[in-house]
């Protein structure tokens, strides 16, 4: 069974980046639409802002409802406090954190615990260890605004994301997925200046979706690039052995397993990065008392 999935995420309140996605595929058929949260700003603004941007884009939210057969999918973000607000959308199919939810045939799922090889996994953080060891049929998200197919991950980027010190909005793309049982084929379509991005040297970690002034995401911030792997080393040493920590000998040998041509100095900056891992807030990972790494107690996206 193949499905074709209009997907996408991130409009932060705004209206009409979801009035340009419904006008361009106009007379299109989807199986079904995924919005991977963060309809609202209210996390920047106030809950009291959030419940009255839900409203304001629930109408355009039941147009793409209308527009797939088997209608709208969908996860609250951060931005929306996971759904802690006074209004609750009332459209689509929310998708559930603690089971799995059977739509067109196909089953989605918002809890990493009910993952299996036909079920889709739908959230909006990005949950760096899956980067390398997911078995699902496919996962999207977004959060992060960095959009990236990478093995049977999509990062749906964003709709629309108007950043720090931005004067105006940012409109960025959403997405055409042809889903199969094998895996799926990705479409980027822009609504603003999103562009396709392929880096010589971090090609290997996926095709990235930027905006046109923004060069790799690994180049421009190496954070990027070492979370995930910390994490994703991480979680293939311990998982299976159901271990609690590992030591950054043992994640430096398997990320560089992760590669068939690591970046220049990878070794080097990845021991680096272990080695200052608390200095970095949004580290997925932390130091035991006897100097080993563990899961960090308020990983921002292990």
């Amino acid at each position: 069974m193949s499905q074709r999935l209009l997907v996408m995420g991130d409009n932060h309140g705004d209206t009409e980046s979801l009035r340009r996605v419904l006008d361009d595929t106009a007379g299109e058929s989807f199986d079904a639409a995924v919005h991977v949260g963060d309809f609202t700003r209210a996390m920047r603004r106030d809950r009291a802002v959030g419940a009255e941007q839900l409203r304001d884009v629930e109408p355009h939210l039941a147009e793409l409802d209308d527009r797939a057969a088997h209608g709208l999918l969908w996860v609250y973000g951060n931005q929306d406090y996971f759904g802690d607000l006074e209004y609750d959308l009332d459209v689509g199919t929310e998708i559930p954190d603690d089971d799995t939810v059977t739509v067109g045939g196909q089953r989605f799922t918002n809890s990493l615990d009910h993952v299996d090889d036909d079920v889709v996994l739908v959230t909006h953080m990005e949950r760096w260890r899956l980067a390398d060891s997911f078995d699902g049929r496919a996962h999207f998200c977004g959060n992060t605004h960095l959009g990236r197919r990478h093995g049977r991950r999509l990062n749906a980027a964003f709709l629309q994301a108007t950043e720090r010190g931005e004067a105006g909005k940012r409109f960025g793309g959403y997405f055409v997925v042809d889903l199969r049982a094998d895996g799926f084929d990705v479409e980027m379509r822009s609504i603003g200046d999103l562009r396709r991005v392929e880096c010589d040297d971090h090609r290997e970690r996926g095709v990235q979706f930027l905006p046109a002034d923004q060069p790799c995401m690994f180049c421009w911030q190496d954070e990027v690039l070492m979370r995930e792997l910390a994490a994703s080393s991480f979680y293939g040493v311990t998982h299976d052995a159901d271990r609690e920590t590992a030591s950054a000998a043992e994640l430096i040998e398997y990320a560089l397993d992760l590669w068939d041509d690591p970046p220049m100095g990878f070794r080097s900056d990845f021991a680096a990065y272990l080695s200052g891992v608390g200095e970095d807030r949004y580290a997925p990972l932390a130091r035991t008392d006897d100097g080993r790494l563990t899961v960090a107690e308020e990983s921002y996206a292990y």
